[in-house]
């Protein structure tokens, strides 16, 4: 299974590379829309969002349209190998390049419990209908949401929002999946 996941992986990863910066900022600005008006993230009082590498779905805008609807945001800070904790973010200016170049938040800004989350925004690579979400490999987010109770929704650029993933038992599924096309909700088999 792990071999069938990384060449997924690296077809993948090859793929996102070839997308146009045009396209990928449509993309970025219809997946903003859709996930801005699901019901789940206006009433969200505490935000879980992840720091957007250039070839991922863009989150600094929601990251922006969250700390403006007056919601608290939270965003990852690697604390060690394969750990990640929430950490509150005030500002994105607070934001500097930290493990493997993705930005983070300084390392004395507050922690943020798992239960203080009311709606996780995470990243993947690709995801399929049942809510299984193929990431970079690490581990760091299925590690996370295993410790979260709060639901979890993943951005998914609409071309890699496939049918089946090949999953382990490790693998955290995701509640819903947020597409340039649609929000679907996740229907474990």
């Amino acid at each position: 299974m792990q071999s069938a996941k990384q060449a997924l992986r690296k077809n993948l990863l090859t793929e996102r590379r070839k997308v146009s910066p045009m396209e990928r900022h449509a993309v970025d600005e219809r997946v903003f829309c859709h996930m801005t008006a699901l019901d789940l993230y206006q009433k969200a009082q505490m935000v879980f969002l992840y720091c957007s590498t250039a070839e991922e779905i863009d989150t600094s805008h929601l990251m922006e349209n969250a700390l403006q609807a007056g919601k608290r945001v939270c965003v990852p800070l690697c604390t060690g190998p394969g750990i990640m904790e929430a950490r509150e973010l005030k500002d994105l200016a607070q934001l500097s390049p930290g493990r493997f170049g993705i930005l983070e938040p300084p390392a004395d800004s507050a922690p943020i419990s798992p239960e203080e989350i009311d709606l996780c925004i995470v990243p993947c690579l690709a995801a399929d209908t049942a809510g299984n979400r193929l990431g970079y490999g690490g581990g760091y987010y299925d590690r996370f949401l295993a410790r979260t109770p709060a639901p979890a929704a993943a951005l998914c650029a609409g071309r890699r929002f496939l049918r089946t993933l090949p999953t382990e038992p490790h693998d955290q599924r995701c509640d819903i999946i947020v597409t340039e096309r649609q929000v679907h909700i996740a229907k474990p088999e």
